[in-house]
């Protein structure tokens, strides 16, 4: 790679194309200094002017970040990196660097990659109610991305009953523990199976189906259709997810259970 020296008494910089690549809004790349001193010489910043205005306005330089430290008589490639706009779609942006103490500008060019980031407030739904009934709750969902996102009509959301690993092994071992492993890991087995619900199904309100624009939030609401079999003053935990967001649920149940309140045992006759 070929280098120029610009001014006596500091860092000789690169004069190959600078290419900045990544997600925004951080790209990243590397230059090429060498220290032709005896003493320790270091290069903290530039400056990116693009040529496309929208993005770069060429009268504001975007600041380049350099991380370059060098000892006397030594060269290196240094990381180097560029804060842009989080909605700056995927593609090439042509532009020029320059650095402090030099008089020419070297092309630089900007990789912008694809960026798919969406967050959903709240990021967890405490719910309550009797099995089988719908809760909804507002939402607001945001594209951080660089592309537009289309929102989904539906989620489903995983349950499993809280703690039901850990109690139901006390339960299993005090029921068959004093008859073996084998035993034991079967009773425990049934009793997981039957701690098992259907997943609750989440319907997205405004916008489901919908494209939302990078930079864009939309005041939506979540509808959460509990399952019917669901035990009474327990506490069950899940996760759905929208786009990358994963969002935790937990729903405590009110009355009208449609099972044992305890995995795996009888439910009293009425009289």
């Amino acid at each position: 790679m070929a280098i120029t020296q610009t001014v006596p008494g500091r860092l000789v910089i690169g004069t190959a194309r600078l290419v900045l690549i990544g997600r925004p809004p951080q790209l990243a790349g590397m230059l090429r200094l060498a220290n032709p001193t005896a003493d320790k010489l270091k290069l903290k910043s530039g400056l990116v002017r693009l040529k496309d205005r929208q993005w770069g306005d060429p009268h504001r330089p975007l600041t380049l970040q350099v991380s370059g430290r060098l000892l006397g008589g030594t060269a290196a490639q240094v990381p180097v990196s560029l804060t842009v706009d989080q909605r700056m779609p995927p593609g090439e942006y042509p532009g020029e660097a320059t650095f402090d103490g030099e008089d020419k500008a070297r092309e630089v060019v900007l990789k912008v990659l694809e960026s798919r980031d969406v967050t959903v407030t709240p990021a967890t739904f405490e719910l309550y109610g009797a099995p089988g009934a719908t809760v909804a709750v507002p939402t607001v969902v945001s594209n951080l991305g660089n592309v537009p996102y289309v929102l989904p009509k539906v989620a489903l959301v995983a349950l499993g009953l809280d703690t039901a690993v850990t109690q139901l092994f006390h339960v299993a071992m005090a029921r068959k523990g004093a008859q073996g492993h084998q035993a034991a890991l079967d009773a425990y087995a049934q009793l997981v199976g039957e701690s098992e619900v259907e997943p609750a199904k989440v319907l997205v309100g405004a916008g489901a189906g919908e494209p939302l624009a990078p930079g864009e939030s939309l005041e939506t609401s979540l509808q959460f259709e509990l399952p019917q079999r669901l035990a009474r003053h327990r506490l069950y935990r899940g996760t759905f997810s929208i786009g990358k967001a994963e969002c935790g649920v937990e729903i405590e149940v009110a009355e009208g259970s449609t099972i044992p309140p305890e995995p795996g045992t009888a439910r009293r006759a009425r009289g």
